[in-house]
């Protein structure tokens, strides 16, 4: 907002001066031409200014997976007391995370009043965080102000909607899925055919992934969709999108119990 209100201050001061100056006609070509010189610089300022705050939160989340990967390396050399304990220490890590890049999203609010799309996006990746900390009512609230493009976005809006019975899923999911191909289209519909089944509405799952099929070939969604049409959709399972899925809390990854080896007797 401030940087249309300064480009046209620009413009109309160049413009204004050329007039009084060489007359009507350079006066229009210097005051275009001050309001374009001024919106590019100040553009190219703004973008600066959010990547260098992007690229802070890049490295938060960079350093976090390398701990991360120690940590599991450590597991393997010294195994913990069991899975559960594991999985709380590599979810602590992950929270502090995300918590620490919570925190760095507020170094975006000075540059808002320079661009209101800014706040909306920045919005989305709240809105991320706040689900990855399974703070769903704050995830939704900041979901609600966001602009939704990516389908990890989408996904996260979709369940949200299936755990809050909002009406609005739906809709939601028909606007946003027709500008998704590939992969994305896939996970996507996947998801949504998910909900739908557990709504137990097989139709809409049905048709939900057979749109789908024309524009992805992912093998998941194929092999969804032959179950849902012979007559599986018990079978139906989105475990082959791998951590993208099990990241929205949907479902628990299935982990088979590992066999004790007897004891030896004394």
């Amino acid at each position: 907002m401030l940087t249309l209100l300064i480009a046209l201050a620009a413009g109309g001061i160049c413009g204004y001066f050329a007039d009084a100056e060489w007359g009507l006609l350079w006066g229009v070509i210097c005051g275009v031409f001050g309001f374009m010189l001024t919106q590019l610089a100040a553009g190219l300022i703004l973008r600066g200014a959010v990547k260098r705050r992007q690229e802070r939160i890049q490295t938060i989340m960079r350093n976090a997976q390398q701990r991360i990967n120690k940590q599991i390396n450590l597991f393997q050399i010294r195994p913990p007391s069991g899975m559960r304990a594991a999985q709380q220490v590599l979810e602590k890590l992950q929270n502090d995370a995300a918590r620490q890049a919570l925190e760095a999203t507020e170094s975006f609010r000075p540059l808002y009043l320079w661009n209101l799309m800014l706040k909306r996006q920045i919005s989305a990746m709240r809105g991320q965080l706040y689900y990855q900390l399974k703070e769903f009512k704050r995830s939704s609230a900041c979901m609600n102000k966001a602009i939704i493009m990516d389908a990890q976005s989408i996904a996260i809006r979709l369940a949200l909607f299936h755990r809050d019975g909002d009406a609005r899923l739906d809709k939601f999911f028909a606007s946003k899925v027709r500008r998704l191909k590939g992969d994305d289209a896939a996970f996507v519909a996947s998801v949504y055919a998910w909900i739908k089944l557990k709504q137990g509405d097989e139709a809409a799952a049905r048709d939900a992934l057979n749109a789908a099929k024309k524009v992805s070939d992912h093998p998941v969604l194929l092999e969804n969709l032959s179950k849902l049409l012979n007559g599986k959709a018990k079978q139906y399972s989105n475990a082959g999108f791998g951590d993208i899925w099990y990241a929205l809390y949907l479902e628990e990854p299935k982990v088979k119990p590992q066999r004790q080896r007897p004891g030896r007797g004394f």
